[in-house]
């Protein structure tokens, strides 16, 4: 019985390293290098369920890599954001690149779907991790507009 005394002491306390561990508010800079605004954006966005609506496994990073013809090792998942998000130059590859993760935002969305359908009572949640899921597909088409607009200006 002892052991239970403590038992919601416990669980308060790891709730509340959970919920300050869910804003990674992590520098991206730790490692030295600079990255530009859009990549610091897309890093903290993507580490972080509760701000894009979708959980990014190293698998689904590796997946994009492969996909989009990048070879992306087995790290820490930050470091292989960082390294796939800074693998394009060109506004076109940043597109086709985008294009290979809203695909599989695309994917965890329709697992929303059928979750929302077979477990009803779940619906209000999972349609909130969706939503979110949407305005970061949106936020990736609005990222790549100004992209290729900072590209073109500078080609002038």
């Amino acid at each position: 019985m002892a052991d239970f005394d403590n038992l919601r002491e416990e669980f308060d306390n790891f709730m509340k390293t959970q919920e300050e561990a869910c804003d990674t508010g992590c520098d991206l800079e730790e490692d030295g290098e600079e990255y530009p605004d859009y990549v610091v954006e897309l890093v903290k966005k993507m580490m972080t369920p509760q701000l894009c609506g979708i959980y990014f496994s190293k698998r689904d990073i590796q997946f994009i890599g492969k996909t989009y013809g990048e070879l992306i090792g087995l790290k820490p998942r930050d470091r292989m954001l960082k390294d796939l998000l800074t693998s394009f130059l060109e506004p076109e590859d940043m597109q086709k690149m985008f294009q290979i993760i809203k695909e599989v935002v695309d994917i965890k969305i329709a697992i929303y779907d059928e979750l929302s359908d077979n477990f009803r009572h779940s619906e209000p949640h999972l349609n909130r991790y969706r939503q979110k899921a949407l305005q970061f597909k949106n936020r990736l088409d609005r990222i790549h507009q100004d992209y290729e607009a900072l590209a073109k200006a500078a080609d002038l």
